[in-house]
């Protein structure tokens, strides 16, 4: 087969690639013609939609499917690079069936090439599903769908001594150090309120001087379990099933996955997911519906207390996502709304759970 977003420009595809694919994989069907378009926001990957007609097709022949490919943008490219975006996705999902799948959607085919860094993963289409909106936030239904696939993930390699085996995954025993440190992500936050300095105030200032000024130590201070995560567990990343769906919530862009804190993963979503109106007021509720759907995948040893101290503690984690990112991928006027957004939100969230104090104990 020809390697799509490796040698061919996606949305150039034709049938011939797919009636080969399909044959590979056992689907039967014939591809007459089919047409492409790119969809979603990704800033790291580009999204394509590929809509099929049969010359003859078998009952499990897709009446359209999804492809990820590399981003067109060369910052985006290059910063996928530096992080090992790319070969994480396509490694995830090869990787870990009992996540893979269940709240993902089915992956057909995945392709990624070491010497040029380019891949390409073919999955189910998850239409109608709709892709949450960052800027939008959720109401507390979708949260609770968000906060069910994360305990998922979570409990299906709680504690799991396996995950250190695989060096493409963060924060694995064989993993190599972060392709920006600390120390790296720190001076991005001064670039950031360089560019953004109209529309920061001092308080988020603030935050994120002492956020910033405590990274080298932030990360390597916890002490409570770890599991698989998703790292960038947010709305943007996940696809809304109309009632009845038998998916009800897909969970996608895995290029962060990792080795660690699943409270990080909880905090991340709520402080970002919920408005600034919205979350003081199902922030517990949501926190509490977490640990019992935990509890129900088979987790019992890990208290509410210890969830709620450490869902304190990163609730920084969204502030280096939103001005990290901000300054590493491809700059759009969605890009830069949505990341002020997120920061506005996670500060928030840092004041009212009261996690600057938490940064004392740094000192």
């Amino acid at each position: 087969m020809s390697r799509p977003g490796l040698d061919t420009n996606p949305l150039e595809l034709g049938p011939e690639w797919f009636n080969t694919l399909f044959a590979e994989i056992g689907i039967d069907a014939e591809v007459k013609s089919l047409t492409s378009k790119s969809i979603g926001t990704g800033q790291i990957g580009e999204n394509v939609r590929f809509v099929f007609e049969y010359a003859k097709a078998g009952p499990g022949a897709p009446k359209t499917l999804v492809g990820k490919f590399p981003s067109a943008s060369e910052a985006s490219l290059a910063t996928a690079k530096v992080l090992n975006h790319y070969k994480r996705e396509v490694f995830f999902y090869r990787t870990f069936p009992k996540v893979a799948g269940r709240i993902t959607p089915n992956a057909l085919y995945t392709d990624y090439d070491e010497a040029t860094n380019r891949f390409a993963l073919i999955m189910e289409d998850m239409s109608p599903s709709v892709q949450g909106d960052q800027l939008k936030g959720c109401h507390p239904v979708e949260a609770k769908l968000a906060l069910s696939a994360a305990a998922v993930l979570h409990a299906a390699h709680w504690e799991d001594p396996t995950l250190d085996d695989y060096d493409w995954l963060q924060g694995s025993a064989k993993a190599p150090p972060p392709g920006l440190g600390p120390e790296q992500v720190a001076a991005l936050w001064g670039g950031f309120k360089q560019r953004y300095a109209a529309h920061i105030n001092e308080d988020i200032i603030e935050i994120g001087d002492a956020y910033a000024g405590s990274l080298t130590k932030w990360g390597d201070v916890y002490t409570g379990p770890f599991a698989l995560t998703h790292s960038d567990f947010r709305l943007d990343n996940m696809l809304f099933g109309p009632p009845g769906a038998t998916k009800p919530l897909a969970v996608v862009d895995w290029q962060t996955a990792g080795k660690g804190a699943p409270a990080n993963d909880v905090a991340y979503f709520i402080g970002a997911g919920l408005t600034r109106e919205d979350r003081p007021k199902h922030e517990m509720e949501l926190l509490r519906y977490y640990h019992d759907c935990l509890k129900a995948e088979g987790v019992t040893n890990y208290s509410f207390e210890d969830l709620l101290q450490h869902y304190r503690w990163f609730a920084f984690y969204g502030i280096s996502v939103a001005f990290a990112a901000a300054m590493l991928v491809k700059q759009t006027e969605r890009g830069d709304e949505m990341f002020l957004t997120m920061l506005r939100r996670h500060c928030a969230q840092v004041r009212d759970n009261s996690s600057l104090e938490l940064l004392r104990t740094l000192v």
